[in-house]
């Protein structure tokens, strides 16, 4: 299970405001985006008690308004997703407890096996094909030596429309801060491409790992760890495994979470170190920002220029730490960071 943890920064002069999110890691994928889903949303969240005394009878419930697999499958991830709580007492304890089916219907508690399972038994009974898989994660956590920690895990893939899709309903239902459990839904562990889950998972079957040209265990520990928010801001698994290979990579630059708020990284540096006096080029888009800010050392650089949606300029990098802010509408001087710089 992938922990995270969220920490408040400021900067005074400029009152910013940033969330960053430390340790949550995985690929994403955005679900299909239509009346349609959020009705079935709606409708996967609206189950009493007695539409889930069984599975046969849980299952006919979710999917009644589904037309489709993927529809289908969308109203089960959702279910568990937000039914399930994930058992932090036996994940710290390295006791998986019972994940049984029966008993996580009944408990509603368990570790990535009782979903990896539940999901299963939903989508059998849905009469979809599906199939859970077993490997290892990374997440945000390190060992003892300071390098990135892998746990075992559990997840699912499912044909959908006659092509096999991979699923996370554990990432998807939250997050462990500390010792408890943060209940978070993540629409973009449905259907996540085999491309950036290559960065996060590793099948003990390499044929789950849906890719053309399956990556050894070998190859998958050396990968630097990819934040999820990399595929939040919209950047592709290509562009990410190419800057990876580069031989000046030193990182990626720390990336930070804007709640609630669609933004798209067009272009910026992928390398967490800059060169000092090198110009580059910015492009960020989002219909929801009003300001998108430049600062060295904590003050202000630049504003990139708005043109319609997009925010567009060439910055020449100042030693030390570069920060790109961004502004919402009637936010007055607050700002929320977006990507952190060295500068060198």
């Amino acid at each position: 299970m992938v922990k995270s943890m969220t920490q408040l920064r400021r900067i005074p002069a400029l009152t910013i405001a940033a969330f960053l999110i430390i340790a949550l890691s995985s690929s994403f994928a955005e679900p299909p985006k239509n009346p349609r889903f959020t009705a079935l949303e709606k409708h996967a969240l609206s189950a009493k008690s007695a539409d889930e005394k069984d599975f046969v009878t849980l299952a006919a419930f979710l999917v009644s308004k589904a037309k489709g697999d993927k529809e289908k499958a969308w109203c089960i991830y959702r279910w568990v997703t937000d039914r399930l709580a994930y058992n932090v007492e036996a994940f710290l304890a390295k006791n998986p407890g019972d994940n049984s089916i029966e008993t996580v219907l009944k408990t509603r508690l368990c570790v990535c096996e009782g979903y990896s399972r539940m999901f299963l038994k939903l989508c059998e009974e849905a009469g979809l094909e599906a199939v859970k898989v077993t490997g290892v994660a990374r997440s945000g956590s390190k060992d003892t030596k300071g390098k990135p920690a892998f746990e075992s895990h559990a997840w699912n893939a499912v044909k959908l429309d006659g092509k096999w899709e991979l699923i996370d309903s554990t990432f998807g239902s939250g997050s462990v801060d500390k010792k408890a459990f943060v209940k978070n839904f993540e629409p973009m562990f449905f259907m996540v491409p085999p491309e950036q889950m290559r960065f996060t998972h590793f099948p003990e079957d390499s044929k789950w790992q849906l890719i053309e040209k399956t990556i050894s265990r070998e190859d998958f520990d050396k990968q630097p760890l990819v934040q999820s928010s990399l595929f939040k801001l919209g950047l592709s698994p290509a562009s990410i495994l190419k800057t990876t290979k580069s031989s000046s990579f030193g990182g990626f630059p720390e990336i930070f979470d804007v709640a609630k708020t669609k933004i798209k990284v067009v272009e910026a540096p992928l390398n967490a170190k800059l060169k000092t006096g090198q110009i580059y080029r910015i492009a960020i888009e989002s219909p929801e920002l009003s300001k998108v800010l430049i600062l060295s050392n904590d003050k202000p650089q630049m504003n990139l220029q708005k043109q319609g949606s997009s925010f567009i300029g060439q910055v020449r990098a100042l030693s030390g730490t570069m920060l790109i802010a961004v502004q919402k509408p009637n936010q007055g001087n607050e700002y929320s960071f977006l990507l952190r710089y060295q500068v060198e």
